[in-house]
């Protein structure tokens, strides 16, 4: 069962035995999933709430995959509406859905629950999962903590192995970070946050999907993991090479001052500007292999699938 998330999508292509897809607006996530519901081999029901599974299907689930979580990106949360839509759509949503899921007497084996890198404080050296995390009084990073916590509810309330999925940036051509920067780069322009220099830990969409199906099949893997690349690059450097995806051949450098950024963005500017050299050891030690280890092996591929669209005929 996957419940929500901008990754809902392409893990739900994936192929499983059965999915149970669990949304807020069931009209919108049936119009985004039309093709796949038609081409699709494997079962797939559309819910808003868990009353809606038959006692069969209850018992029938063996993995949960919580992605649900109002986007930070937008900047501005202390003291406003949208922090508590942030934090409800993560804390709350969470709690609810472990009481759901005991209450319909759903007993996964799995629970794999959606956190961020921004659960970690500025980092100077390569660290992994084992080491204790600081937040630095930072409000996202502290909401993140909350956010891990209440997950593992999932261990006590429903017996299920739990496993909390610490997001880099997920890069893909339909959102995440890259979305939110292409318009810079398709006008010539590559942000430097800072100095540039911060480790910013990213993963592609494509490796984002593989690393679940890992985490459903691993069951020596638990707790806290770290679901980026192990190939680090400053945040202008990996920008840089980001922008080979548009049709420009050259580009200005734009420089945002740190003040500037937490000013525009406030407490969503810490994972902008904060260096977070995580290694992705459990998922290594654990025998993942990343297929896109490197930003130019991606953007390699995403201009290969561009190019035999546009030579493809036009119907």
């Amino acid at each position: 069962m996957i419940a929500g998330g901008f990754i809902q999508k392409t893990v739900s292509e994936h192929q499983y035995i059965g999915l149970i897809l669990l949304t807020r607006d069931r009209e919108h996530t049936t119009f985004r999933y039309q093709k796949l519901l038609d081409a699709s081999h494997t079962p797939i029901k559309i819910i808003t709430e868990l009353t809606e599974l038959t006692a069969e299907e209850a018992s029938s689930i063996t993995a949960v995959i919580n992605l649900a979580g109002s986007p930070i990106s937008s900047g501005g949360l202390v003291n406003t509406s949208k922090f508590k839509d942030i934090h409800d759509s993560r804390i709350c949503f969470t709690e609810k859905l472990i009481s759901d899921l005991k209450e319909k007497n759903v007993r996964p084996e799995v629970f794999i629950s959606a956190s961020a890198m921004a659960i970690n404080s500025d980092h100077k050296t390569p660290f992994t999962e084992d080491e204790a995390e600081n937040t630095d009084g930072n409000k996202v990073a502290e909401l993140c903590q909350e956010w891990e916590k209440t997950a593992l509810k999932a261990q006590d309330e429903l017996g299920a192995r739990v496993v909390t999925m610490r997001l880099g940036n997920v890069v893909d051509v339909t959102g995440g970070m890259l979305l939110r920067i292409l318009p810079f780069l398709q006008k010539g322009y590559i942000p430097s946050f800072g100095d540039g220099e911060q480790i910013i830990p990213w993963i592609t969409l494509y490796d984002v999907t593989r690393v679940i199906s890992h985490l459903i099949k691993h069951k020596n893997v638990s707790g806290p993991v770290h679901v980026c690349t192990s190939n680090h690059t400053g945040q202008m450097n990996m920008f840089k090479e980001l922008a080979a995806i548009t049709e420009n051949t050259t580009f200005r450098l734009l420089r945002l001052p740190v003040f500037l950024v937490k000013f525009s963005q406030k407490e969503a500017a810490y994972s902008l500007i904060t260096s977070v050299p995580a290694l992705p050891s459990k998922l290594e030690k654990s025998g993942f292999r990343f297929r896109y280890n490197s930003i130019s092996e991606y953007v390699k591929t995403v201009k290969q699938l561009m190019s035999s669209i546009n030579q493809a005929p036009k119907k």
